[in-house]
């Protein structure tokens, strides 16, 4: 891979995590123990997805779409890298 395209891949994936962080940071209501659960959890397990929407049930109709919003946003950061492997 091209240092350059490494870079921006290493700058996507950090900003990815810092959107999840602030994702999972509004999910769990400043309850600290919950998000590092929810961080600590592996993205591609279906018992962790339906956790994560069991806890996006319980917040208020402003709170949803702002995580709709960084979930769409991360979804986006993910496209660019899967795009960017494929160089």
């Amino acid at each position: 891979m091209h240092p350059n395209i490494a870079r921006a891949y290493d700058c996507l994936q950090a900003e990815h995590n810092r959107v999840r962080a602030a994702c999972i940071k509004i999910l769990s209501q400043n309850d600290e123990s919950l998000a590092r659960e929810l961080l600590r959890a592996d993205l591609d397990d279906p018992k962790h997805h339906d956790e994560m929407l069991l806890y996006e049930e319980r917040l208020s109709r402003p709170q949803r779409r702002q995580v709709l919003d960084l979930n769409r946003y991360g979804r986006k950061i993910e496209r660019v890298m899967t795009a960017l492997l494929r160089l």
